[in-house]
């Protein structure tokens, strides 16, 4: 099971964490939150499987969060490879995440489209 609890995260990351999940709650947005910490065992896990691509994920130091439009996980479940990355509503969650100065892995040419990361 992932880790979800916010509480999980680093203390100079939680606060903005909460404030994205705020600001998409204020602008109408369903989100799940889909994994806070990652331990070095679900870390290599990933990493076998496909699921990350990177040696150290921001996941194992509480510095990253990944959500999820509920529509599109309700849908799809919690695999991120089958959520529709097109999905109009990924350009919103993006740009206010991006608002608050985080990293948006939108962004990176290996598209994680809920992935946030101080």
């Amino acid at each position: 099971m992932r880790d979800r609890k916010l509480d999980d995260l680093a203390p100079n990351f939680k606060g903005l964490a909460m404030e994205l999940l705020a600001r998409l709650t204020e602008a109408g947005i369903a989100v799940m939150v889909v994994e806070t910490l990652r331990t070095e065992a679900q870390h290599q896990e990933d990493l076998a499987n496909g699921r990350s691509w990177i040696a150290h994920s921001k996941h194992q130091d509480g510095l990253a969060i990944d959500i999820a439009p509920y529509e599109l996980y309700n849908e799809s479940g919690p695999d991120k490879l089958d959520w529709d990355s097109g999905h109009g509503v990924w350009e919103q969650i993006g740009q206010t995440g991006k608002a608050l100065g985080l990293t948006w892995g939108g962004d990176w040419t290996h598209k994680d489209m809920g992935h946030f990361e101080l």
